[in-house]
């Protein structure tokens, strides 16, 4: 009976071997297309070890290097900064005053002296000179040494004519024993080298000296030495 079941059995599964392998057969192609499915859907990304994230890198700025100065040129020039210096335009100009002689072709009588006593012998003593005698012919030219205003003309009789002639800031040059000519005023502008007057012997304090200019010169209020502005003490 056993026997019968058996080989009842195996006839049908051999009758329907065929049909039994197309069913095995969906059966895996089911489950290859379940899986697949199954495994598309899935998240890419699931399952992966997240990878660490950097945090962005700011950019540092360059440093910015200090640009060397370039030398002016006029420092270059000059051979370094001027600052303090003095270039040839600021340098202080030369003021000196420097007078005309108020009369040519003299010799001096007498010179000025300010510590020492010298001899009149008109008067027949000795007295102190604060000025300077230029003995020359009676009417040779007497002229201004210096440009500036006729501050005064005067005459007396022991001193003769005397002409003043203001050239400002306290300075002041006498001329003394002369003929002042008769066109020359008070107030007037005179120009180094004019005419003032002519050399004679009208000061009868030293009359025996001979014609002569008696040439003063005052800064000030103060008689001082002619020659620091005749420059005769420089030759």
């Amino acid at each position: 009976m056993s026997e019968k079941k058996t080989v009842s059995v195996f006839n049908f599964i051999k009758r329907n071997l065929y049909y039994f392998l197309i069913g095995v057969s969906l059966i895996i192609i089911a489950t290859v297309i379940a899986i697949v499915v199954a495994t598309s859907n899935k998240n890419p990304d699931e399952g992966k070890t997240p990878e660490s994230v950097l945090p962005p890198i700011e950019s540092t700025p360059e440093e910015s290097t200090p640009e060397e100065s370039t030398p002016n040129q006029n420092e270059n020039e000059n051979g370094g900064n001027n600052s303090g210096g003095v270039e040839e335009d600021d340098k202080p100009v030369d003021t000196k005053i420097v007078f005309t002689m108020p009369v040519s072709s003299a010799q001096i009588l007498k010179n000025y002296t300010s510590s020492t006593v010298v001899y009149n012998q008109t008067l027949g003593v000795y007295t102190g000179h604060m000025g300077i005698d230029f003995g020359a012919e009676a009417g040779m030219e007497v002229v201004s040494s210096y440009g500036g205003t006729v501050e005064s003309i005067t005459t007396s009789y022991l001193q003769g004519t005397t002409v003043t002639v203001d050239h400002g800031n306290g300075l002041k040059s006498v001329y003394n024993s002369i003929d002042a000519v008769e066109s020359l005023t008070e107030g007037q502008r005179v120009s180094a080298g004019d005419l003032l007057g002519y050399v004679s012997d009208n000061n009868r304090q030293e009359y025996k000296d001979g014609p002569h200019l008696h040439f003063e010169v005052f800064l000030n209020g103060e008689r001082v030495d002619p020659n620091d502005y005749l420059m005769l003490n420089e030759k």
